[in-house]
């Protein structure tokens, strides 16, 4: 098979890469709210699975995701959420991210997420106040090589990465802690902050394998190992144990298909985990700090359309399965382990390739 007619062939590849998990973008935690993920921030809509060397490629990407549910373990019980009333949380996330191919086969990618948050709940003072943070998160850089030669590899390949996220993103934007007695100063709540506060070590792999003239298999996973035990904020003005700075996982298995290759258009469908571990691979805290482990099974419907040089992405993640874990610290304390989850998520992508 000629290799540029592989590569334009592989525009179903695009689709399987789909939202590419913000995958981390932006920071932290599965809160009293969903899993919001930690970069490298790459929401796919690449186009064709191999860069061009020497080529560049631009990514401009969202994410919306809206938690009004809150869960017990696995099972949905928002009447004992506070107040009786499930909080609700709003992050609009947006990505420009940028990546250079020093040759078909190795390519370095910037991540830089902008987070607008919005975080709702009943107080102790009986009411329903808002918090909100706005601002630039925590930015990712990652070293991307495929596994195999693209020219002799066309009809599937595995690629690996490893990056370093940085803490560029504030966790600590003021907003209002509405006490039984009033209001005190105190950062907004952890799930909308841009940041978690931690370096962190990024490390990915991706592949994908061609089944027919028109369909693929692929699969992702990312881990985000993060040394730093908590942010330095404790969970309430005058006590409670600080936030964790925790680490962060995704993955993704499914399959594309070319539903109309003379206008560039694919679907794909598979499965996605997100989640945060028990148990951090290094840095402790676990058993000390407010750490919301968990894991959030979806299905994963997708579509792209490329034309020319351009790929437009879409993809809306339907949750199909909760586990909000017990952390360490639940675990000794007999804590309740609870807390709100998206019932779908919508990613948005643009990807233009200079």
């Amino acid at each position: 098979m000629d290799w540029h007619v592989g590569t334009r062939s592989a525009l179903t590849v695009s689709a399987a890469i789909l939202a590419q998990a913000l995958i981390v973008a932006s920071t932290a935690a599965q809160g009293c709210e969903p899993i919001r993920f930690t970069t490298p921030v790459n929401l796919g809509g690449q186009g064709e699975a191999y860069q061009r060397a020497r080529g560049w490629q631009l990514t401009f990407a969202y994410r919306r995701l809206v938690s009004n549910e809150w869960f017990i373990g696995t099972d949905e019980s928002s009447e004992l959420a506070p107040g009786g009333e499930s909080p609700v949380l709003r992050i609009h996330t947006f990505v420009a991210d940028v990546a250079y191919a020093f040759s078909d086969r190795y390519r370095l990618r910037l991540s830089v997420p902008v987070n607008r948050g919005s975080f709702t709940r009943i107080w102790p003072d009986r009411l329903k106040h808002e918090q909100t943070a706005t601002g630039i998160g925590d930015m990712s850089l990652m070293g991307e090589m495929w596994v195999l030669e693209p020219r002799t590899h066309v009809q599937g390949n595995v690629s690996i990465g490893l990056g370093v996220k940085a803490p560029t993103g504030s966790h600590t934007i003021g907003s209002q802690f509405y006490t039984a007695t009033g209001a005190v100063d105190f950062p907004a709540d952890q799930t909308i902050q841009p940041g978690d506060g931690g370096w962190a070590l990024l490390v990915e792999s991706q592949g994908f394998r061609q089944l027919t003239d028109r369909a693929y298999a692929y699969a992702f996973g990312s881990y985000m190992v993060s040394p730093k035990s908590h942010s330095g904020v404790r969970q309430t003005p005058s006590s409670g144990p600080f936030w964790s700075v925790p680490d962060v996982y995704s993955a993704r298995l499914g399959g594309t298909f070319s539903v109309l290759p003379d206008q560039g258009l694919t679907m794909s469908l598979g499965a996605r985990v997100d989640g945060i571990p028990v148990h951090d691979l290094f840095g402790g805290g676990d058993d000390d700090t407010l750490k919301r482990s968990s894991f959030v099974v979806f299905a994963d419907p997708g579509l792209s359309f490329t034309r020319g040089r351009g790929t437009v992405a879409a993809s809306v993640p339907y949750r199909v399965h909760v586990n909000r874990q017990k952390s360490l610290l639940e675990q000794r304390t007999n804590g309740l382990n609870a807390g709100g989850f998206a019932k779908y998520l919508v990613f948005l992508s643009y990807t233009h390739r200079l």
